[in-house]
């Protein structure tokens, strides 16, 4: 059943289309660079769904565009997930970046330290058995991050991070922009100019200051 995270290979391609005519698409860590300017776009995937390999890709490949995939370490094998084979086959594709996302997509801001301790290191310990290759960068399962958790994110051996939204926007709470199946073109491109990213951060920042004391396809996300 598709949600509202979900986009359709159909505007897929069109999105992909637009950014290969007007964007330059580069691989996540050169958005990390001192160098790295506005025009410069990333493409991430979060949780390791299966379709990031049978859908996504080949449109990626169409295109010649790279992108990321943050991999839910424990969701491996699942129904409807990669397997540690489609992985490993996965990783060494040259326009492909492999990430962690928690080992089982857990609010990590909710639990102890020593617990979301575990949960770091031992994501990356597995994606980096499977797949024989250094796995540095980390997506925040739900977005959600802290201070303290920007900072375990680098002891555990993190380059660097990235939130929605969440966080101070620094080397381990990087900000991205969710896209979803009521994204048009026009909606799409605007979500790859800075302007609506920082005003979107400001409008996430004050519902959180709002919120406190209250209870509370494909799934591309970019950043740039």
């Amino acid at each position: 059943m598709s949600s509202a995270i979900d986009v359709s290979p159909a505007n897929f391609a069109t999105q992909l289309r637009w950014l290969s005519r007007w964007r330059k698409v580069v691989p996540l860590t050169e958005t990390l660079s001192d160098r790295a300017y506005g025009r410069q776009t990333a493409i991430t995937f979060d949780d390791g769904f299966r379709d990031n390999l049978t859908v996504a890709l080949p449109l990626l490949e169409r295109f010649q565009l790279p992108m990321t995939l943050f991999v839910t370490a424990a969701f491996l094998n699942q129904e409807g997930y990669l397997s540690e084979a489609e992985l490993r086959e996965v990783s060494r594709h040259p326009l492909i970046t492999i990430g962690a996302h928690g080992l089982w997509h857990r609010h990590l801001n909710r639990m102890s330290l020593n617990d979301a301790r575990f949960e770091l290191k031992e994501s990356r310990r597995l994606l980096q058995d499977v797949t024989g290759q250094s796995v540095a960068l980390l997506a925040w399962p739900f977005g959600e991050c802290s201070e303290e958790l920007e900072e375990l994110s680098a002891e555990c051996g993190y380059r660097a991070a990235w939130s929605v939204w969440k966080g101070s926007n620094n080397q381990h709470s990087r900000w991205r922009i969710p896209l979803g199946r009521h994204d048009g073109l026009t909606r799409f491109i605007a979500k790859t100019t800075g302007v609506y990213g920082a005003s979107k951060a400001r409008w996430h920042r004050y519902k959180d200051r709002r919120d406190v004391g209250r209870e509370g396809a494909v799934r591309p996300v970019l950043a740039s």
